[in-house]
This record gives C-alpha cells, structure tokens and sequence, in this order.
C-alpha cells in the first residue's frame, strides 16, 4: 500500500489578519450598534431561553430514565463549570 501524499497548504500569516480587522475596525461603513434590548425584549429573550433549556433537560431526563435528583446534580454539575469558566460577553 502506498502512503498518501499530501501537499503543503499555505498557512494564513497573523499579520495579514491583523491588518484586516484593522481596516474593518477603522471602516465606519461597517461599525453597527450594538444591541439594546427594552425590558421586554430581554425579559422574552430570558423566558424562551429557559423554556429551551426546560425542554432540552426534559427529553434528555425522559431519554435516559433519568430520576429529578440526578438531573439535579446534572445541573448542578454544568453550573459549577459554567462558573468556572471565563466570561465571554462584554460588560
């Protein structure tokens, strides 16, 4: 069997990419507001992403027999390390 040859790929350079977020950065054209949700539109934002995670915690309890108490802890489990991680968003 012959071994398969592959051919070198060029690789981006950091620098080139730099220096095109710099020209988009610098660009007004393409500066966009950030967004600003009214307390409704947050408060809508909140209740559906909570009934997502409702539904996603229900069909995997349901999946897997799973009792309340061990998706408690389940839980429990992903808060711990959803604090332990960095924080992504902005302040």
């Amino acid at each position: 069997m012959k071994p398969i040859k592959r051919r070198n790929q060029p690789q981006g350079n950091a620098s080139n990419s730099i220096s095109i977020f710099d020209k988009i950065s610098s660009n007004p054209s393409f500066c966009r507001d950030e967004w600003k949700p009214s307390k409704d539109e947050l408060e809508g934002e909140i209740n559906d992403a909570i009934e997502s995670i409702r539904f996603t915690v229900l069909s995997l309890q349901l999946k897997i027999k799973a009792t309340d108490q061990y998706v408690l802890g389940l839980l429990d489990v992903v808060a711990d390390d959803y604090r332990a991680q960095r924080p992504s968003g902005k302040n």
